[in-house]
């Protein structure tokens, strides 16, 4: 991944023009970055209320949807 840019013969509006489109660029993935590992902690998997007390067995479970 490159890390130096060549802007030479750019005049000083665009080069302040891309240095402030890098700084965007790696805060929105930082961001990126920061909200995937959120999804992965709040992971949650369907669930709905029961009275079953005790072990079932799989034939049970689908029996009762």
């Amino acid at each position: 991944m490159a890390e130096i840019i060549d802007v030479r013969g750019l005049d000083e509006k665009d080069v302040r023009l891309l240095e402030s489109l890098a700084e965007r660029l790696r805060e929105k993935g930082e961001k990126k970055k920061v909200q995937e590992e959120n999804m992965e902690q709040e992971l949650v998997f369907a669930t709905h209320r029961s009275n079953v007390i005790g072990k079932l067995t799989r034939r049970e479970i689908y029996e009762d949807l």
